[in-house]
């Protein structure tokens, strides 16, 4: 998939959400973060790998939509080392994708604040602790995976 085909799955996927009346500003539901409980994420997919990670419901909704819609369809053989390293490879990136997408939005939120007169860093620019959490913890387990299995580094 190229990446005018990935845009286009996306704001396909978008449409579809606000159809069905979802009021989420983007696919990753950041707002639903702090109401949302945590699910286990198959980074590569189940039957790919046994990497997980905790995520809000939301993110993992879209996560497991970009495996789906997004990703190269199965190999002949799931058990390959290649297709194994390369499905945690963009799980991996659709992690991150999620990452930058939710620093964008702090930034643009500090950004209208400053706008707005603000001088403080009050709770209209604040960064919600679900998504401050979310960056920490992702930063280290996707460190964590990619140096051991992506890479073969052994410890």
């Amino acid at each position: 998939m190229d990446m005018f085909e990935r845009c286009t799955s996306r704001a396909r996927a978008l449409w579809r959400a606000k159809r069905k009346g979802c009021k989420a500003k983007s696919l990753w539901g950041f707002e639903n973060w702090p109401r949302e409980e945590q699910e286990a994420h198959h980074i590569a997919r189940e039957k790919y790998g046994a990497a997980t990670m905790l995520v809000p419901v939301s993110m993992h909704r879209e996560l497991t939509r970009r495996q789906i819609e997004e990703h190269p369809p199965e190999g002949p053989d799931p058990s390959s080392p290649h297709e194994c390293k390369g499905r945690l490879a963009l799980g991996i990136a659709d992690i991150l994708e999620c990452l930058a997408d939710a620093l964008r939005e702090i930034g643009e939120r500090r950004i209208a604040a400053a706008a707005g007169g603000s001088c403080a860093l009050d709770e209209s620019a604040d960064i919600p602790e679900e998504l401050a959490g979310l960056l920490r913890l992702a930063s280290g387990r996707l460190m964590e995976i990619a140096l051991s299995r992506i890479l073969d580094l052994k410890e």
